[in-house]
């Protein structure tokens, strides 16, 4: 129950700071001939919750101490936040009686759902569009995690990125992960961008069950970035069609790899072939992991929160872009600007008092707070976001409201990253040519049009349709997708993916555009051509559905009276650091555990130095003496040790136990053979 109240809560506090700083929010959605609730409800929720759960963070923070943070940290932000909304509703409330406003409140909620039903358009469109996202995106979450029979359900398309996640969520929620560390690389500072599980930890500790926890602010991310990407594309184009058939390219991605797929296999064996498979089909390097469907908004679930504040920026600031683009229109008068219309267009753009002038600052001020407080929700994101504010910068009015709200961006993300970071979070570096393995510019080429089919190419041909400035929109929206063929942040550069599934969404918009114009030019000949089109761009994406199923037919499945588990979260605190195994997700992982040394590649692809804890575990598991053990478990601030069969089986070090039980007390036992799971704690010396 007070979970759902944290919910409510952050939405209320969300709508209270919408009417404070951005009075005009339901503007881009009206102005579309959409119902404001498709930019406000999407809104209320995202800056509510950013404003919400970082006030429980930080006040939990400065409570570290105490027996349960989290405890003070909600009650303080609640007072606060509670406070706030009736304050700032009294001093702005309107003078109208009960009566008025009761009047008045069904006319209200009408334009707020529904808005006028015209001719052209059908009125309940967005509502069951909406309607629908819900659907499919509960769908997704709960197909993928889920508890039953007092067992929690992990999908095995979403385990291996799930270990992280739910270690992370569960050292909030049943331990007292404060100052944060990572769960798979304890004993350090914490890089990874975990606002997001720490926010579905504190709803588990406020008495959510856990799948409801998490799967509900993942719902409530993708629903939110279905709503905005379909007002961005209603808005850029003007036409609704659009807009549904942007969120089909979104769902289902285009490539050839299914095709190529069925030319593999004898012809009386297509439809067996694409019936059993149950491996997510890829020719370029890591597209069998799923990198590129829907599995990534299953098991990347920070993700789609954080495009969701992506594409609500970017609505936000596109009126600037459309301003300046009315404006350089009006100084052209034919269809090929004269060499005195380029000046004047050049005059316009950047020597007028609006060019470089400041429009609304409670709204540029507002923007940099909320992007900035993305830093640690989703750092990828928010670099794309501030990338491609930049280029609509280049052709707005009023550059001032953009420069205030990048500065506030950056003020923040240094101030978080030297609350959380000891030295830098990124190290760019230049690097071209992303996973591609002939890393020359037509190999590159020939790999982009490998993963993404058509979509770019109908793109282009699509974005000629439009004029102006909103043509200029499609160069923004393939700002992403350079960054990632040029820029590393990390050792890992497959985490440029997402710059790519980003710029593929926003692009998608114009591709969606030709589709809509050839089904609604009257030739049945052209609506052959879209329908044809338009099944080549989704194939793949459909087929990587099935998959998404198929896979999550099976789950790992861990018990609440999991003994091992219960142990770790009833006598472990996150000051107590273990030496195990590799573990990726176990039950030892759902206890709340911090490891020493996780799974590699987590830590690794977060920008730890992975190598040198390699050879700690190895020397610590295969100490000789009781010395060497005691002087090794110091160093490295060891608590716990636990042995069992992947310890006695690794390959990487052949285990002392004999020494471990020597020097040793064993806190706990359980099972027996060679499954035997054993707890010593380094503090009670035999």
């Amino acid at each position: 129950m007070l979970g759902v109240v944290y919910i409510l809560l952050s939405i209320l506090c969300g709508s209270t700071i919408c009417r404070l700083l951005f009075k005009n929010l339901g503007k881009p959605a009206e102005e579309a001939g959409l119902p404001a609730f498709m930019v406000k409800l999407p809104a209320w929720y995202l800056i509510g919750t950013l404003a919400v759960t970082w006030p429980v963070y930080l006040f939990s923070y400065l409570f570290q101490n105490a027996q349960k943070p989290l405890l003070w940290g909600n009650l303080i932000t609640w007072l606060l936040v509670m406070t706030f909304v009736v304050v700032t509703f009294w001093l702005n409330k309107e003078k109208k009686s009960v009566k008025e406003l009761s009047a008045k409140a069904p006319q209200s909620i009408k334009e707020f759902f529904f808005m006028e039903r015209t001719k052209e358009e059908l009125a309940y469109g967005p509502l069951l569009y909406t309607l629908a996202a819900v659907l499919f995106t509960g769908f997704l979450m709960f197909l993928t995690f889920k508890v039953l029979d007092n067992s929690i359900y992990v999908g095995y398309s979403v385990f291996s990125d799930f270990a992280p996640h739910l270690g992370m969520i569960r050292s909030f929620s049943v331990s007292n992960n404060f100052p944060t560390q990572y769960a798979h690389f304890a004993g350090e500072d914490i890089r990874y961008h975990f606002m997001f599980q720490f926010m579905v930890g504190n709803l588990e500790f406020l008495g959510m069950r856990l799948d409801y926890a998490f799967n509900l602010p993942s719902m409530f991310g993708m629903i939110g970035t279905y709503m905005l990407l379909f007002v961005l594309a209603v808005r850029l184009t003007k036409s609704r069609l659009c807009g549904y058939l942007t969120a089909l390219l979104f769902t289902f991605r285009s490539s050839f790899t299914v095709f190529r797929y069925m030319a593999e296999q004898a012809k009386d064996n297509v439809w067996n072939a694409l019936k059993t498979n149950t491996e997510f089909l890829g020719y370029t390097q890591n597209e069998n992991w799923g990198l590129w469907n829907l599995n990534v908004y299953c098991n990347q679930r920070h993700l789609a929160f954080a495009l969701a504040m992506m594409i609500l920026a970017i609505i936000l600031f596109f009126p600037y872009v459309e301003a300046m683009g009315e404006k350089l229109l009006e100084a052209q008068k034919g269809e090929k600007p004269t060499f005195t219309e380029r000046m004047e267009q050049l005059k316009t753009l950047f020597f007028t008092k609006t060019a470089f002038g400041i429009k609304d600052v409670k709204f540029a001020v507002g923007m940099g707070i909320f992007l900035g407080a993305l830093a640690f929700w989703n750092g990828s994101a928010l670099v794309a976001t501030l990338a491609m504010l930049f280029f609509m910068a280049a052709v707005s009015d009023y550059r001032l409201d953009y420069l205030i709200t990048a500065v506030l961006v950056l003020l923040l993300y240094f101030l978080q990253s030297s609350l959380f970071v000891e030295g830098s979070v990124v190290s760019p570096a230049y690097y071209f040519g992303f996973l591609a393995e002939n890393k020359t510019l037509w190999g590159v080429v020939l790999f982009i049009v490998e993963l993404t089919g058509i979509v770019l190419f109908v793109a282009i041909a699509g974005a000629t349709l439009v004029k102006g400035t909103k043509r200029y929109m499609l160069a923004v929206f393939l700002v992403p997708f350079v960054l990632a063929f040029t820029l590393a942040l990390t050792g890992d550069i497959t985490v440029n993916h997402k710059w790519i599934m980003m710029s593929l969404m926003l692009v998608s918009m114009f591709a969606a555009f030709l589709l809509t114009n050839l089904l609604k030019s009257g030739d049945w000949l052209k609506r052959v051509v879209a329908i044809l089109l338009l099944l080549v761009l989704t194939a793949t994406g459909i087929y990587d559905l099935t998959t998404v199923v198929k896979r999550n037919e099976n789950y790992l499945i861990f018990s609440y009276d999991d003994p091992v588990t219960n142990w770790i979260a009833e006598n472990a605190t996150c000051e107590d650091i273990f030496l195990t195994p590799y573990y990726s997700l176990n039950n030892v992982v759902m206890g709340g555990a911090m490891l020493y040394y996780g799974w590699p590649y987590y830590a690794w692809s977060a920008g730890y130095d992975t190598y040198s804890r390699e050879r700690e575990v190895r020397n610590m598991y295969e100490a000789s003496s009781v010395g060497e053990l005691n002087y090794l478990m110091e160093k490295n601030n060891i608590r716990y040790i636990i042995v069992d069969h992947d310890c006695r089986t690794s390959s990487e070090y052949e285990v002392r136990e004999d020494v471990i039980e020597t020097a040793y007390e064993t806190v706990f036992e359980y099972d027996t053979g060679e499954w035997m799971v054993r707890i010593f704690d380094t503090t009670k010396e035999k």
